[in-house]
């Protein structure tokens, strides 16, 4: 999800009590790096005073339920501090909804977050940390979701997410969030934070000036040298936002100043400003509905398997551990892969995962007889049952369907044909007893149908 396209948002007059900073020229460089990450230094959010650590697993996931259905807020927070005292801060990968979210970069002593805005269509979401090196293990130290009024950033398309890039109060002597925000979005202190925004130095910060007869403040925005906007004169009380909402291209080197018209006797100045990257994906809609349904169905039944939550398939490659997938928009679950799970009882009906190619269940304690359901996946490649508890007969959807290469042995109570049955052997006397009794009916029938003759 990469990409160089940027949405900003300045907020230009005093449509708060916050102080603002009214420059000569502010210069707004935005580096074209993908940095998602805000650092707060050594400022002491109780957050950072825990953390959990996923030491297995490609991908370790939180899903949130009861979310209100919208725009919302996600913001991920880490504090390595040198916890397992080997001053290796990890990177790893951050993932939300089965969307690629951005690559978590640590340090011994910085403390780091991430923000994304999108709009859920569901009343739940997850956040996943994956492991991308060998012996660098993903960890969290908070996990926050807010609501946002529907129309917050309604000027982006749905279909996108805002990756918050940078959020800055100017005038601000402190980050400040809730109660400040109501919806308890972190602002930065202007001037302050990894250096992709340096304003210049000759910033005058003030308090609600209000304009004498004779002053005149009017200035524009500039992309490098180039006008942005037509002349802004935000008045005294009121709120004016701009949005740059064009998906900006940026480089390294693009600058983006505020500019004094010729008649102003005022300088510019700006209370707050925003800036989101934009991915050059859409959000993802997720594994298909219909496997999502047999999972589900199959983690309700067993609970060693509710552990994985998130996106089953998505994003590649970080499929859940038991699952393989197909590489479609929409992929599909193909592959079903328990063997040796320590799963018993009875096989739910999971058929909605009409994808599936194989499925291997062996070394398990599987019982009852075998689902009839496994004979009607058109698909199926493979269906290994072996080393389980099933008993009864094999469907014969399954024994008839070509192709198939079908794995029972290993269950003691199943029959294999028409004609031979495997039975668990119980105590001597009894098994015989009833060898006596099937030798009794055998000649009871023969005599009869010799007298009928």
């Amino acid at each position: 999800m990469a990409s160089r396209w940027f949405i900003i948002s300045l907020v230009l007059s005093l449509c708060t009590s916050l102080s603002i900073s009214a420059d000569v020229l502010s210069a707004l460089t935005v580096d074209h790096r993908p940095r998602t990450e805000t650092k707060v230094g050594s400022l002491g959010y109780r957050v950072a005073d825990t953390l959990r650590v996923f030491t297995t697993r490609n991908k370790n996931c939180y899903h949130i339920d009861s979310v209100k259905k919208g725009r919302v807020l996600v913001r991920a927070s880490f504090y390595y501090g040198n916890y397992d005292g080997k001053s290796l801060p990890p990177k790893f990968d951050l993932h939300f909804d089965g969307n690629f979210w951005t690559t978590v970069q640590t340090s011994n002593t910085e403390f780091y977050y991430y923000e994304v805005t999108c709009v859920l269509k569901k009343e739940s979401i997850s956040v996943c940390l994956a492991q991308t090196e060998p012996s660098q293990f993903p960890f969290i130290s908070a996990l926050e979701v807010r609501s946002l009024e529907s129309s917050m950033y309604d000027y982006v398309n749905d279909s996108y997410p805002l990756l918050v890039w940078k959020r800055v109060a100017f005038g601000s002597k402190t980050v400040f969030r809730y109660q400040d925000d109501p919806y308890d979005r972190l602002w930065n202190v202007g001037g302050y934070g990894n250096g992709s925004i340096p304003v210049s130095g000759d910033a005058i910060f003030t308090k609600r000036p209000q304009l004498g007869p004779s002053q005149n403040r009017s200035f524009r925005i500039f992309k490098d040298n180039e006008s942005y906007s037509e002349p802004i004169r935000p008045l005294y009380g009121n709120c004016v936002e701009m949005i740059l909402d064009s998906a900006i291209a940026v480089s390294s080197n693009t600058t983006f100043s505020l500019v004094p018209t010729n008649v102003s006797t005022l300088p510019p100045l700006i209370n707050a400003l925003e800036i989101f990257r934009i991915p050059d994906d859409k959000l993802t809609d997720g594994t298909n509905k219909k496997d999502v349904e047999g999972l589900a169905a199959l983690q309700e039944r067993f609970s060693l398997l509710q552990s994985w939550a998130g996106d089953p398939c998505l994003p590649a490659p970080y499929t859940w551990d038991w699952i393989k997938c197909s590489l479609a928009p929409i992929p599909r679950v193909t592959e079903l892969l328990l063997n040796g799970f320590g799963l018993s009882g009875s096989l739910p009906d999971f058929s909605s995962m009409d994808a599936l190619q194989t499925i291997d269940v062996q070394n398990n304690s599987l019982g009852g007889p075998i689902p009839d359901f496994l004979g009607t996946f058109p698909n199926l490649k493979i269906l290994n049952l072996a080393n389980n508890q099933f008993n009864g007969s094999v469907p014969a959807s399954m024994t008839a369907k070509k192709g198939l290469v079908l794995t029972v042995s290993g269950n003691p109570g199943l029959c294999t044909s028409n004609v031979t049955c495997h039975i668990p052997q119980a105590n001597s006397s009894t098994n015989n007893n009833k060898m006596k009794n099937i030798l009794e009916l055998l000649f009871a029938a023969v005599i009869a149908s010799i007298v009928i003759l």
